[in-house]
């Protein structure tokens, strides 16, 4: 009867295993915390990539003639220079946003709007898997620049 309690006793008394014990408790918040920074670092960066993208795309298309503009070819070369950095990608040339297309669907492409006269609008849209929690979650990143037409 005396061995019980004085057994139970020392078992509490005991802290052999407590670091342990708190590391697998801390680890998985931990490691979420990390991944959750990086995850919103790539996010903000392909945001911003975008976002310059977009707006280059803008300015070019400020800098041709009012007349060609809004031409079909004039369109092509700025959703190229938006996606790819380039007026005329190459075969191999990637996007600068993963998954980033030029005429993709609803949900991923750069699209230029004329309706407003001597201006141009430039917007663009892309979804983004959230890697802490792949497949589950998805956001839709997009930015648009407004540019006046500027050429003769």
């Amino acid at each position: 009867m005396n061995s019980k309690p004085r057994y139970l006793s020392r078992v509490g008394r005991c802290t052999s295993g407590s670091a342990t014990v708190e590391m697998a408790l801390i680890m998985p918040i931990m490691i979420s915390l990390m991944v959750g920074g990086v995850d919103f670092g790539m996010a903000f960066s392909a945001h911003a990539t975008m976002g310059k993208s977009v707006r280059n795309a803008a300015r070019y298309l400020g800098s041709l003639p009012k007349a060609a503009a809004c031409s079909s070819w004039a369109i092509a070369n700025a959703k190229n220079l938006a996606v790819f950095g380039k007026v005329s990608p190459g075969a191999g040339d990637s996007a600068l946003v993963s998954g980033w297309r030029t005429n993709g669907g609803i949900d991923n492409n750069v699209s230029v709007d004329c309706s407003t006269p001597s201006i141009v609008i430039v917007s663009a849209k892309t979804p983004y898997d959230i890697l802490v929690l792949p497949g589950a979650h998805t956001i839709t990143l997009s930015t648009q620049h407004e540019e006046q037409l500027i050429g003769d």
